[in-house]
This record gives C-alpha cells, structure tokens and sequence, in this order.
C-alpha cells in the first residue's frame, strides 16, 4: 500500500520541517506539497525534502485562496503519477496520530489504512488542539503538551472533522479538507482509526501572520460563500480593527484554567508530539530543519551563507 500526502503551505518554517518528517516516518511514502508564495524560508525548506527524493514541490503564488481546487489537483496527482492507494491531504499543523483504544499498541497510519474496510474509500479523523502550558518556556514543541479534548471555535462548536482517501484521479476536496467526494471513493469508513494532533496557535507572532495572510487571500476571492473561513475573516477583522492582539491573550489559558481544565478533563496533559519529535531526530531526513523547529530557530534567508545543508 502506496500513501501519498498533500500539503499546501504558506509561511510554515516554523513547523513544516516537523509535519514531513512525523508523517514520513509514520507511513507515509511520498508527499506532493504547494507552496503558497511563501516568504519566511518554507520554500526553501521544502525543496531539500524535494532534493532528498521525497517530495515533488509546487508553486501557486496567487493569494486568493483557492484551497479547494490546489489540493484537488495535487490529491489527483497523487493517484494519476505517484500511485497513491490512499492520499491524506495535510495542513502544515495538522499531526496524524493512529486511534488507539485502552491496552491496544499504537499502529502506524499505513497498518491504520490497511486495516479500512475495502468497501470504505474516505475515513474520517477527528481533531484535537494542542494549547501551550503557560508554566513552560521554549519554542511551541516545548510548550504545546496539553491536549484540549473539547477544541471550541470562537462561536463554541467542535471544530470540524478532516478526511482521507482512497486515491482517486477524479476526486474533489472540498475547502478545509473537510470532505472528498468522487466516483471510486466508496463510503465513509464505520471507524476512525485515525486522529490528528492539531497546532493551530503557536504564538502571538505566528498566529497573526497566519491570520494576515489568510483574511487576506479570503477578503481577495469574492467567489467564496462568505461563510467559508468564517473563523479567519472574524479574526481578520480583529487584526484589522487593531483588537488581535488582545484577544488572542485573552484566550490563553493561564494557570488557573490549566488547573481547572485538568481536573475537569477538558484538558489532559500530552507529550507524545513533542516526544516523537524528539525521538524523529537522530534518523531525520534533513536534521537541522528539524532540529531548528525544536529549538525554535528560523531558517537563515535564501542564499545565506549561514544556510546549512544536512549531513
């Protein structure tokens, strides 16, 4: 079984170099990403995956957010030229994990795929939020260990379930990853033999580009219900009326809420992410990119004499 992984990324060094080599380690075999017209050093990370042999890299350097029809294109790619027998379709911050129950080892994704019913072709993968412990310092990989098993969206609903698939080159995959539809899928697997460790809030700095660049691009694309990325456009809104900044901490847990949400389960403490990445080090595909996502390192600027090359 043949997995490929999608990806489309804008502005992600911070995190890019940890959500390939995770997954690349976990099953997945190949990975067709879009690089957004990144200009924070991303583009230049993904072309040493691409220099290793384990990605083909993709240029759309409009930022109109046409999320829908890029990663339609790379998921068909990756059945019609890379022999995908499932294609998952990634964002950056998004972190597979195998579902386990009580006393059952950890699989891998490909043992978690291989074990799908034939007659299923999209699998369904609930989401849950990693939010930082505000008595730990460091870069996110550091901080993020406390899992929130409610993860609300700013108007108190779950935040919504992502997909995979059987590869299909007349797929389509709809905004935000959040369904597929085509003629050889089949139906939506019974089980959810797959979860994702999600890491969408790293940081005031990260955070408020990530919302610039996509209020932006959704604020450009009038040919999307405005109900789409309602969440960005709200918070886009916020940046916009100078307000962000103060929300984004008031929506910081401090330690209070870290205790209450402990003892109450709403959060549980979790460190198997940055354990694994950790633990992903020694054997990486391209080290010092990682090893700069665990310190908290940003990437030396295109053409840098400071730019390294891994071993």
């Amino acid at each position: 079984m043949r997995i490929v992984m999608t990806l489309l990324v804008r502005d992600e060094a911070d995190i890019v170099a940890a959500t390939l080599e995770h997954h690349l380690a976990a099953g997945v075999d190949f990975v067709v990403a879009t690089d957004n017209g990144s200009v924070d050093g991303t583009t230049e990370i993904l072309e040493r995956y691409r220099d290793a042999g384990v990605l083909e890299l993709r240029h759309e350097p409009s930022h109109d957010y046409e999320q829908s029809r890029w990663v339609t294109a790379m998921a068909r790619r990756a059945a019609e030229s890379h022999g995908a027998d499932w294609v998952i379709n990634g964002d950056a911050d998004e972190f597979l994990w195998p579902g386990t129950a009580p006393g059952v080892a950890p699989t891998s994704i490909s043992d978690a795929l291989a074990a799908v019913d034939s007659r299923s072709g999209t699998v369904e993968m609930i989401r849950d939020n990693l939010v930082a412990d505000p008595g730990r310092g460091g870069p996110w990989p550091s901080t993020h260990v406390l899992r929130d098993t409610l993860s609300l969206s700013a108007r108190g609903t779950r935040i919504g379930n992502k997909v995979c698939h059987r590869a299909d080159p007349g797929v389509t995959v709809g905004v935000g990853n959040h369904n597929a539809t085509g003629d050889a899928l089949g139906g939506l697997a019974a089980g959810r033999p797959l979860r994702i460790l999600h890491v969408p809030d790293r940081g005031l700095a990260q955070f408020t580009r990530k919302v610039a660049n996509a209020g932006a691009a959704f604020a450009a694309n009038t040919r999307l219900d405005p109900g789409i990325g309602w969440h960005m456009r709200e918070d886009y809104q916020l940046l916009l009326d100078g307000e962000l900044a103060r929300t984004w901490a008031r929506r910081q847990p401090d330690a209070a809420a870290v205790a209450a949400g402990l003892a109450e389960g709403t959060l549980v403490r979790d460190n198997r992410l940055t354990d694994r990445l950790t633990a992903l080090l020694p054997a990486a595909i391209v080290p010092d990119a990682l090893k700069d996502v665990l310190i908290g390192e940003p990437p030396a600027p295109a053409g840098s004499d400071e730019r390294r090359h891994s071993a």
